[in-house]
């Protein structure tokens, strides 16, 4: 479990087949779960990632290349600081930048997942923890203040790139309960 707060801002410095290598300047050892772009992954015993092709066909991790910027987030453990909201590390789908202005970013989503969003409720772009601001009939905002910008790679986003979503969990969960 995540709250989508980014500890670190990784630099990519190997991708091979399944294999990915961030260096960051985060405590990790191998078993560890760390959010990779908001993808919860293990470490393994030299460090890196091994990444399942599934992994990399449903995120952005399979258009990761070296040099490339990541966030960064270390699984909590219990008694941590919820600073975010809940974040499983499991992305529901590969959003696709519609615009950026350089504070109000716009995403856009499949027409399956709107009734997962709320005005005002939370969002993982990424991994960053963040509140909807306005809500389209296939897109929706968030705006991003200064903090957000330096201490992850949502700065650098344009339009027409690629950011891992995940749904809020508690969305997620209402739903079901609801179509029960």
């Amino acid at each position: 479990m995540f709250t989508g707060i980014i500890k670190s801002v990784g630099t990519v410095s190997e991708v091979v087949d399944n294999f990915l290598r961030v260096e960051h300047d985060l405590e990790a050892a191998a078993g560890d779960s760390i959010a990779v772009n908001g993808v919860c992954l293990t470490v393994n015993d030299d460090g890196g990632f091994d990444v399942m092709d599934e992994t990399l066909r449903c995120t952005n991790l399979g258009d990761l290349q070296v040099g490339g910027k990541v966030n960064l987030e270390a699984a909590l453990a219990l008694g941590d600081k919820l600073g975010g909201h809940l974040v499983s590390g499991h992305v529901d789908f590969v959003g696709t930048v519609l615009s950026f202005d350089g504070e109000i970013l716009c995403v856009g989503f499949p027409e399956e997942y709107a009734k997962f969003f709320a005005l005002k409720g939370s969002v993982a772009l990424n991994g960053v923890s963040l509140t909807v601001s306005k809500l389209l009939e296939d897109a929706l905002e968030v705006s991003l203040v200064d903090f957000t910008l330096k201490n992850t790679n949502l700065g650098e986003l344009e339009k027409g790139d690629k950011v891992n979503v995940e749904v809020d969990l508690i969305a997620r969960y209402v739903e079901r309960m609801v179509k029960a």
